[in-house]
């Protein structure tokens, strides 16, 4: 996936149970940045974002970058680590994923979590996927 435009287009077949959640903003050489727009059903008590839906926007936004590099989609999410700084509003979300290292095996990074603006980081994930083996 080289831009935006075939990023979405991807996740509209592959994923369309989940695509229309998630907009792609940014898409570059080892750095993806999402959005995703919060509903109802993503809040938890105390009116704010949960956790659950905080690993989804990571995990999609590093998926993305990991396309870009290498558009096989077989490799899988095998280690997530989040951390959590503060409580998130109910505005929109954006993950920011950078490749930190991208092995034959496993490709290592880290996405930010903002809240409504990207100076408002609110959750770090440390991510780890495994690549398919290549015969």
């Amino acid at each position: 996936m080289k831009n935006v435009d075939e990023l979405k287009t991807y996740f509209d077949e592959v994923f369309f149970q989940k695509a229309s959640r998630f907009e792609f903003l940014e898409i570059d050489d080892g750095h993806a940045l999402v959005k995703l727009s919060p509903k109802e059903q993503d809040l938890r008590p105390g009116n704010t974002i949960s956790g659950p839906v905080m690993f989804e926007i990571a995990d999609c936004a590093f998926y993305a970058a990991v396309l870009f590099k290498d558009p096989d989609p077989m490799s899988v999410t095998v280690n997530c680590s989040m951390n959590f700084f503060r409580r998130p509003s109910t505005s929109d979300l954006f993950a920011k994923a950078t490749i930190l290292k991208f092995g034959q095996k496993l490709v290592v990074g880290e996405v930010t979590i903002y809240s409504g603006t990207v100076e408002n980081n609110v959750a770090q994930a440390m991510m780890t996927y495994a690549r398919p083996i290549k015969n």
